[in-house]
């Protein structure tokens, strides 16, 4: 597998969606779904004359199946209309595409409200991504059925909100698809050459940067030391011209694979090739910017350190001191907890490179006290700004990525070393150890300085995908199995855009 193939298979055509198309009928369709709220039992009965006599009460999980006039139709309860979310929409489709395909159908019908139409398009294509496509060429024969979505008030105008969808649905799986290359194939070397594709496809600068100016960032060499693989930093920088001279920087870890360094993972090393997904959600959210034509509010610049930590000979060993971008000292005493070494110097080159960046997100698979935390339910977020929290909750509930954010409180960081200016990980680090290491991070953040003329703290804000992005592929109801959940890459856009 070579960077084309890789490319390839990051392109929509190899993958073998299904085409979504609109209709005001559903007369001459054989089979379709109707979700129902409970409440809209008669709304639904005008539209579909022929359920009128049909006892249904739309509560969650009510399932109910209709013969009339030749044509089936399944109810699907909803419960209250009150309670659903954009996150119960996309499953919803998701459910229903996924149900239908066993009938092995000519079509998928679905009954829509033309205001779910964009999360419509979304799920279906998360929902349809298969991993038979690595196994060789696609059988045009067994092409997906089409998915119809009716209603009477559809037209062809509603397309452009099933393209957006569609789009965003394109970014989640780069995102997902990245995850499931073996890290066999895809090296530090190998994902940065992708990338540099991937930024000319977008017509995105993008710059590498050469080992001579990375030689002061230790921690990031570090973590490759044992690999044959270098360490690499990549920037794509997307200008904004604003009367805002203030700028973003995202930074999405890059781990190829994680083994653990000397430490090891015992029974826990399978699907590290997913340590490098933090990066992989960085490029989703720019694919999705760019497809869906999204406004930046300001300048930023998406930073993407890549790295593989292995257990070669020349590996770092727990004890060992290295000097960050910044010029500041790190102990190690966990070769394991190594993400967070090579974002903190991602952070320092941002602040040597970029004056103006006073708000930084920073998003990483960083720990598993964040899995223990939350589970695979909830992302964990740690922000130092209580307005940007708020903003991190809504924009969420919008993408349908739960998020939750820690409480913010120094007291919580004892990332101290008796040899350096700290330690990469906390003295009682099982302890909260997930917010622990977005602190480790934050103190490479600009903080307020008179003389370097710094007037406030810049915003930070950390999101450990660790558990939401489902690392072990499982699959659900609404997605397949063999790919992660995608989380986060919608919502990192949202975060920084108009």
């Amino acid at each position: 597998m070579n960077v084309k193939q890789i490319l390839n298979f990051l392109d929509p055509k190899y993958q073998n969606l299904p085409k979504i198309n609109l209709n005001k009928s559903w007369k001459q369709y054989e089979k379709i779904n109707i979700p129902v709220f409970e409440g809209e039992e008669k709304e639904i009965k005008k539209l579909f004359p022929c359920l009128g006599k049909v006892d249904f009460s739309g509560k969650s999980g009510e399932l109910k199946e209709v013969l009339c006039n030749k044509q089936v139709f399944w109810l699907h309860g909803m419960g209250e209309k009150e309670k659903m979310t954009n996150r119960k929409i996309r499953r919803l489709f998701g459910k229903l595409y996924l149900g239908a395909l066993a009938g092995k159908p000519k079509n998928i019908v679905i009954y829509s409200d033309p205001e779910w139409l964009e999360l419509a398009g979304l799920a279906i294509h998360v929902a349809a991504l298969d991993t038979k496509m690595f196994k060789g060429k696609q059988d045009k024969k067994n092409a997906p059925p089409e998915v119809v979505l009716v209603h009477k008030a559809l037209s062809d105008a509603h397309l452009r909100n099933i393209k957006k969808g569609t789009n965003a649905a394109e970014a989640k799986n780069l995102m997902r698809i990245l995850g499931t290359i073996p890290p066999n194939r895809l090296s530090t070397t190998v994902y940065a050459e992708v990338i540099k594709k991937l930024a000319k496809q977008w017509k995105l600068k993008c710059k590498q940067c050469s080992k001579r100016e990375l030689q002061k960032y230790e921690l990031l060499n570090a973590v490759s030391l044992g690999s044959v693989h270098d360490s690499h930093l990549l920037v794509i920088t997307i200008p904004v011209k604003s009367k805002v001279k203030k700028e973003t920087a995202v930074i999405g870890k890059g781990l190829c694979f994680d083994s653990g360094g000397l430490i090891g993972k015992q029974n826990y090393m399978n699907d590290m090739k997913l340590d490098m997904s933090g990066s992989a959600a960085v490029l989703g959210c720019l694919l999705d910017i760019v497809k869906n034509k999204k406004k930046l509010t300001r300048t930023t610049h998406f930073l993407l350190p890549l790295a593989e930590n292995m257990m070669g000979s020349k590996a770092m060993r727990t004890d060992d001191v290295y000097t960050t971008g910044d010029g500041q000292t790190v102990e190690i005493k966990h070769t394991d907890a190594e993400g967070r070494l090579v974002l903190a110097d991602a952070i320092c080159y941002a602040k040597n490179n970029y004056k103006n960046v006073d708000e930084f997100y920073t998003i990483a698979t960083l720990t598993g006290s964040c899995v223990v935390a939350l589970g695979d339910l909830y992302t964990g977020v740690i922000c130092n700004d209580e307005d940007l929290s708020k903003k991190i909750t809504e924009n969420g509930k919008i993408t349908g990525d739960l998020m939750h954010v820690a409480p913010w409180d120094l007291e919580f960081d004892d990332n101290n070393s008796n040899f350096a200016n700290m330690a990469n990980v906390g003295e009682k680090d099982r302890d909260a150890g997930w917010i622990k290491a977005g602190l480790f991070m934050y103190r490479f953040v600009p903080k307020k300085d008179k003389k370097k003329k710094i007037t406030k703290d810049a915003k930070f804000c950390h999101i450990d995908i660790a558990g939401s992005i489902d690392m072990h592929e499982g699959g659900k109801a609404w997605r397949k199995k063999g790919f992660s959940s995608g989380v986060a890459v919608t919502f990192l856009s949202e975060m920084i855009t108009k």
